[in-house]
């Protein structure tokens, strides 16, 4: 046979065997394309907000602020590229209305729901996300006895009983070898007076030394109760603006005439809506102030957060504490990338996420085997005599 007959067979074998790899490589590719758009079905974060939106009162202006926050997360992380798809209801204040929504099945599909506000639906939203395997975030103050028992709950607001041993953690590392001094006010206030017994109990574990004082004291109880050789932490056992007042003044007035003595004051998150008018008297006495958020009016992204706000909606959000459009940001942004990153291992490892929050820090803890997560970061918002704010966490 003609020798180019046999060529002509090699250069058929070798194109039919480069187009058998062409198609396997093909299909190979199209697998891995099906896969990859699988993949990218299954990273979209599917969140639901039932709030009660059409409410006509300060609480529901609320409600808006805080979902337009959380739109605003929902738009920065779609930038990033994850998709997001959002179910906004209107789901009144009663259990009835609530059943209502829930009864739409596309609900069955969410991956987290914000809400509700009304103690009255968290039951029945609670049983309903623990069927359906859906993470359910109270961003308020929602009573919530579910948590202990119910693993797909988050509570943000909790009972600053829970709180306490982060805060007194904060003090002794930010306060060691003080004189602490317990100022009696003579006002009931039984948040802020159970929180002086936890610390009272702390130190007194700890054989700190403590010593009190009362409202109206005059010069030689002044003395008996400051350390010259160590600073004073002054905690008063009220949060009202008016014992606050009263303390300020009486130890500005006994600092100036010893200013050997080295002062500060520890106190309660209520203290942040008393800055306008109580900064000067805050930076002076060296103030620290527990909190579980704190918005820097002087941070840049502050700053840019609040006119984008504006320039979104038309208008700037109230000046609340904590600002609920700051908190439906910080919740938006903490889930939607969360999600999108750790999918269902969120749970195990959401405690390696990054934040940079706007007003807000999460740090969720599972309480009991069984139970959901409960928001448990606080800090000290210091006003430093140097007349800077600093956040200690």
């Amino acid at each position: 046979m003609d020798a180019g007959f046999f060529v002509y067979l090699h250069h058929e074998r070798i194109y039919n065997e480069t187009m058998r790899r062409i198609a396997s490589c093909i299909l190979v590719l199209l697998l891995l394309l099906g896969l990859a758009s699988e993949a990218f079905a299954e990273a979209t974060v599917r969140i639901g907000v039932l709030l009660p939106l059409k409410e006509r009162s300060a609480r529901g202006t609320t409600m808006v602020e805080f979902y337009r926050g959380l739109l605003m997360a929902v738009e920065q992380v779609k930038q990033g590229g994850t998709n997001v798809d959002v179910m906004a209801v209107d789901c009144g204040t009663s259990e009835a209305s609530l059943q209502q929504v829930l009864s739409d099945t596309a609900m069955q599909r969410l991956d987290v729901i914000f809400g509700p506000v009304d103690a009255v639906q968290v039951t029945s939203l609670s049983e309903f996300c623990r069927q359906h395997q859906i993470r359910m975030v109270l961003p308020f103050n929602t009573p919530c006895p579910q948590v202990y028992s119910n693993p797909w709950i988050y509570q943000v607001g909790v009972a600053q009983e829970l709180q306490f041993p982060g805060i007194s953690t904060l003090v002794m590392d930010n306060m060691a070898n003080s004189n602490f001094v317990f100022y009696r006010t003579g006002e009931q206030d039984e948040r802020a007076q159970s929180f002086v017994g936890h610390l009272r109990q702390v130190l007194t574990l700890r054989n700190m030394q403590t010593t009190a004082l009362a409202a109206g004291a005059d010069e030689l109880a002044y003395d008996r109760a400051l350390n010259q050789f160590r600073e004073n932490v002054v905690i008063p056992d009220s949060r009202s603006q008016a014992s606050l007042t009263t303390l300020f003044a009486g130890l500005k007035a006994y600092l100036a005439k010893y200013p050997q003595y080295k002062v500060r004051i520890l106190g309660y998150p209520d203290w942040l809506t008393y800055t306008r008018s109580m900064l000067k008297d805050f930076y002076q006495l060296d103030t620290y102030v527990y909190s579980s958020y704190y918005r820097n009016p002087l941070s840049g992204r502050v700053v840019k957060f609040e006119q984008q706000y504006q320039q979104n909606f038309g208008k700037a959000a109230r000046d609340s504490y904590p600002r609920a459009e700051m908190l439906g940001y910080d919740l938006g942004m903490y889930f939607m990338t969360g999600l999108a990153e750790l999918g269902t291992d969120f749970e195990e490892r959401q405690g390696t996420l990054t934040q940079q929050p706007i007003q807000h820090t999460f740090r969720f803890q599972q309480v009991g085997e069984n139970g959901g997560y409960v928001n448990l970061h606080v800090q000290l918002v210091h006003y430093t005599t140097n007349n800077t704010i600093q956040v200690l966490k």
